[in-house]
Formats: C-alpha cells, sequence, structure tokens
C-alpha cells in the first residue's frame, strides 16, 4: 500500500479514536457533575459515625475504660432497660464494674443503620453478647448468658467531633444456663481482660 492511500485511513483511525474518546467522556463528565459535596460528607459522617459504634465492643472486651470515654460527649445521657444514667461516665463505670466481674465476654455488633442531617445523627445497630460470670453464692456454678440487644443512638458533631449525645438500650433476648465450673475448667477456652497488653494495641500502632 503506498502512502497516499494509507494516509486517509490515518485520518479516519484518529477520527474514530476521537469519537470514541468524547463519547466515553461525555458520561463520565455528567457524572463528575452529579456529584453532591453535601452527599459526600454525609457518607464521611456516616463512616466516622460506623467505626465509633465498633469501638464500643472492642473497648467492652478489653476493659479500656479510656476508649469508652472517647465515644461520648460529655454528658451525655444513657437509658439501659429500665435504669437511667446521669451521664456517659457514670454508664462507663457501671460497665467497667459489670465486666470486671465476668470471667470472660465477647461483644459483637451489626446491621447498623445511620441517619444523618447536619450536624446530628442517629443510628440503630444491633448487638449481641456472649458472656461467663460466676454464680453468685455458688462456687460450683457459672452463668453462661446469651444477650440480644439493640442500641438506638443521638449523635452530633461539635467542633468537627462526632460523638453520641445519648442512647437507649433495647434488650431483644437474654438467655442464662448455670454451667458447672469443672466443665468450664475443662472445656472453655476465656481469655479474659487483658486491657491494652492484648495484641490488638500494639497491631494498630505498628503503623505510627
Amino acid at each position: 500500500m503506498d502512502t497516499q492511500s494509507r494516509t486517509p485511513r490515518r485520518k479516519l483511525l484518529a477520527a474514530l479514536a476521537a469519537a470514541m474518546t468524547l463519547t466515553l467522556a461525555v458520561p463520565l463528565q455528567a457524572q463528575a457533575q452529579k456529584v453532591n459535596p453535601a452527599e459526600i460528607e454525609k457518607l464521611l459522617a456516616k463512616q466516622t459515625i460506623t467505626e465509633l459504634i465498633y469501638k464500643y465492643p472492642r473497648a467492652l472486651d478489653r476493659g479500656d475504660r479510656e476508649m469508652l470515654m472517647s465515644l461520648a460527649h460529655p454528658g451525655a445521657k444513657m437509658r439501659f432497660g429500665n435504669r437511667d444514667f446521669p451521664n456517659w461516665e457514670a454508664y462507663v463505670d457501671f460497665l467497667i464494674k459489670a465486666h470486671d466481674d465476668m470471667t470472660g465476654n465477647n461483644h459483637r455488633i451489626s446491621n447498623i443503620l445511620i441517619e444523618v442531617k447536619g450536624d446530628r445523627a442517629v443510628s440503630e445497630s444491633t448487638g449481641t453478647a456472649t458472656l461467663l460470670v460466676p454464680k453468685e453464692g455458688n462456687a460450683n456454678l457459672y452463668e453462661e448468658r446469651w444477650m440480644h440487644s439493640r442500641y438506638l443512638d443521638s449523635w452530633s458533631r461539635r467542633n468537627g467531633k462526632w460523638a453520641l449525645d445519648g442512647r437507649q438500650t433495647v434488650s431483644d433476648y437474654r438467655r442464662v444456663l448455670d454451667v458447672p465450673a469443672e466443665l468450664v475448667k475443662s472445656r472453655y477456652q476465656v481469655i479474659g481482660h487483658i486491657g491494652r497488653d492484648d495484641i490488638s494495641y500494639k497491631h494498630f500502632e505498628s503503623l505510627k
């Protein structure tokens, strides 16, 4: 094929490439124009709140009072079943004492739903807990407790920081079985509270 015959073909291919680029670029530009900064801000708020929700069971299982305190604004209110706490600190003190008396505990949170409006938000999440507690008045027994709860949380952003304003805990299911102490010793593996000596702290600190 001579040079003259190749020139029109090259021009045609170049025109087709330009057309395809334009065809792809138009939808991308249209999509970019549809991106709403307010929606991005809302997504960032939801991610921040989700991570705070996940920190709650981690702090409980590690017995980490400092982490628990970081989840709420000062003065945040708490209702646990039929019991009201005057502030978040009083509730955290109650939690730490209750879990210190346990031989082992494990908490999970799932089904997180969050609605955000400006600097305020509300959420619902589902919590499950498996607790092993010495039976009061009987050294030969433990209580194994299964708890299914929902956390109805109110949040606000103050000075750029999201944290709890209040929480209501709803108990959906509770089951308690007596377990012989000998069975616990022979069949159970329980880590218990080791606080900040837990390997997970060093794992996260490895990025610092």
